[in-house]
């Protein structure tokens, strides 16, 4: 049987803050568990990765904004050729999860934990219109990042009561 990977999926929609937490957490040194890892970016925002910064070695950064690259075989191939003992995945927030879990992520390839981040200024505005898209993150993640957060904004998610869409999820 093939070795276990553990895979953190970071989810949400362009300008939600998910590199700048990707490379922000490859800045420190605590991540480093002595694995190399594969960074799979599925879409490419304003904010880009700085290699040059992230406080260990052995990391691999792959582009895939076509879905059809999204498939097992593929993710074996890019796990053996760089020798990956953790996958950290940034994920389209317009793509479904549900591809992902049951078509894409290969036998081994074990999801630790999933963060979704949102931008607070378009929480209701995406909500409204493309309220499946956005309830699907929601519900599957372990982490809930609100950026961009004012009192005001802070105020308004309380009221829409997150915790009944998920309720094991921490949220900040």
């Amino acid at each position: 049987m093939a070795k276990e990977i553990p895979v953190y999926l970071f989810v949400g929609f362009l300008e939600s803050g998910k590199t700048k937490f990707i490379q922000e957490t490859f800045e420190d040194p605590n991540f480093d568990s002595g694995d190399k890892t594969l960074l799979l970016i599925c879409e490419e925002g304003e904010e880009e990765y700085n290699p040059k910064k992230f406080a260990f070695p052995g990391v691999t950064v792959k582009v895939l904004e076509d879905k059809a690259e999204l498939n097992p075989q593929n993710l074996l191939k890019l796990e053996k050729e760089s020798g990956a003992g953790r996958v950290v995945i940034e994920y389209n927030g317009m793509w479904s999860m549900e591809r992902l879990y049951r078509e894409v992520l290969p036998a081994n390839w074990v999801l630790y934990q999933v963060m979704t981040f949102v931008d607070a200024n378009t929480f209701e505005t995406y909500a409204k219109n493309m309220g499946q898209i956005m309830m699907e993150k929601i519900t599957n993640a372990d982490l809930l990042v609100f950026n961009r957060c004012t009192d005001e904004l802070k105020a308004a998610l309380r009221k829409r009561n997150l915790r009944m869409v998920n309720r094991r999820a921490d949220i900040y």
